[in-house]
């Protein structure tokens, strides 16, 4: 019978932290020839239980489960974080769906490990009935440069606006995906025409300013100058955007499609100008600093 070895965890992000605990999972699983399952949460359990804490998600869940997938796990389950959930005791939730629903044979997580109502499960809890279960439990200890790999760490460096750490950390860009709509067309009007994302899902925007990217459609990629905030220089701009400028290509027509933005980094804060001139000269300034970035990254 083939052996299962489950890890189980919110796994926002996949950043660097959750790889290494997947990798030790996977060699496990190789090690049985078995199959390695991860068991993640929908909706985010903090933006259930702590709303007012909660900063966004860095991956939706499709996006999750491509990411671990590219992982070489072997099945993903979302976990509905429920009120059902969210008050099962610890050793209930061993039996229903560590055993039950996950069949697991082998569980892998972090030393920190949390479950059940009020948290009250542990890894030591795991470890106590793991003999009555029939389960094996192998912590393990995550590292990271001066700490752990966590993603609130990525979030709150995505909200301050340092992408490049927020992608160091992660080990890839951050990606924001939406549906491009029409906006002012003030871009088009001044030379610069921008594609203006629809981010209606509660993904983590990073901060106000402009950045450089690359921009992920039908298969290719493009590099790009970013503005995310209100543009200040211009009035009666209600709620942040996201547009991007994709440099070379000024006639792609991406209305109503759907497209992907990898942050690659920070160029400079939202600024309100004293007038178009200087508006216009700025964003060369940033399409030419978002190249040199662009080509530094590229060439990494």
């Amino acid at each position: 019978m083939t052996k299962t070895v489950v890890t189980i965890g919110v796994f926002d992000g996949v950043h660097a932290g959750h790889r290494q605990l997947i990798s030790h999972a996977r060699s496990i699983a190789n090690d049985l020839n078995g199959e390695l399952t991860v068991a993640s949460f929908d909706p985010h359990p903090t933006s259930v239980l702590r709303p007012d804490k909660f900063l966004g998600l860095l991956t939706l869940p499709q996006r999750r489960t491509e990411l671990l997938l590219e992982q070489g796990v072997t099945r993903v389950e979302f976990l509905n974080f429920d009120s059902h959930l969210q008050l099962m005791h610890a050793l209930t939730f061993v039996k229903d769906v560590i055993v039950g629903q996950l069949h697991a044979d082998v569980i892998v997580v972090g030393e920190n490990f949390r479950f059940g109502h009020k948290a009250a499960g542990s890894v030591e809890t795991l470890q106590d009935i793991s003999a009555e279960f029939g389960f094996e439990v192998v912590p393990v200890v995550l590292a990271g440069d001066d700490q752990a790999w966590s993603s609130t760490r990525i979030r709150h460096s995505l909200i301050a606006g340092d992408v490049a750490s927020a992608r160091t950390m992660l080990g890839r860009s951050h990606r924001l995906t939406g549906v491009v709509v029409h906006g002012d067309h003030r871009g088009r009007e001044l030379g610069f025409p921008t594609a203006n994302l629809n981010v209606d899902q509660p993904l983590v925007v990073p901060a106000d300013g402009v950045y450089s990217a690359m921009m992920h459609w039908d298969g290719q990629a493009w590099p790009c100058a970013v503005s995310v905030g209100t543009n200040p220089t211009f009035d009666g701009v209600i709620g942040r955007r996201v547009e991007a400028y994709v440099m070379d290509h000024k006639h792609l027509d991406l209305y109503d499609h759907e497209i992907s933005l990898d942050f690659i980094d920070f160029v400079r804060p939202m600024l309100k100008f004293d007038g178009l001139d200087s508006l216009i000269e700025a964003m060369h300034n940033d399409v030419a600093r978002a190249r040199e970035q662009i080509a530094d990254f590229l060439d990494s």
